[in-house]
């Protein structure tokens, strides 16, 4: 008896592990790497291939450059930045991306960002990261929150 309520237990525990694991978010981190800002994403990989209209049941290079380039906008001073994915690593459920923004230019006065990266799934946040100018900032993202503007005075 003993090791049928283990067992029901277990049970329980496993599928409320499964809910958890849930994450309805992505992550962008902008960083400066050396003498460069990168743009790194970490996101749900099933989110991406069902929403993002993917031709893959993976995360291909050519699918999501197109789909980061059609939901999000990246403007540093004033200059329109298109990110140029470099790696894509996908371990089981989550995959990130690495990508290149542009030399890294001192004194970075303004960012612009739009993100509307799988915004169509229920829930969705977007948390963008800004780790630049020995100045770390984050921003919660979603339906109702779509661009933001950082001024750095």
């Amino acid at each position: 008896m003993k090791i049928l309520i283990f067992t029901f237990l277990a049970f329980l525990n496993i599928s409320k592990t499964n809910n958890l694991h849930e994450s309805i978010s992505a992550t962008f981190n902008v960083v400066k790497r050396g003498h460069v800002l990168m743009l790194e994403i970490d996101f749900d990989e099933e989110n991406f291939t069902k929403f993002a209209v993917s031709k893959s049941l993976h995360v291909s290079s050519k699918d999501f450059s197109k789909y980061l380039n059609k939901t999000t906008s990246w403007v540093f001073d004033g200059e329109k930045i298109v990110p140029q994915v470099l790696e894509i690593k996908s371990d089981e459920h989550h995959t990130k991306v690495t990508c290149f923004l542009s030399k890294y230019k001192e004194n970075i006065k303004s960012v612009t960002i739009k993100n509307e990266f799988l915004i169509n799934v229920e829930s969705h946040s977007n948390i963008v990261q800004l780790d630049i100018n020995n100045t770390y900032k984050d921003f919660r993202m979603h339906k109702e929150r779509r661009q933001i503007k950082v001024n750095y005075n």
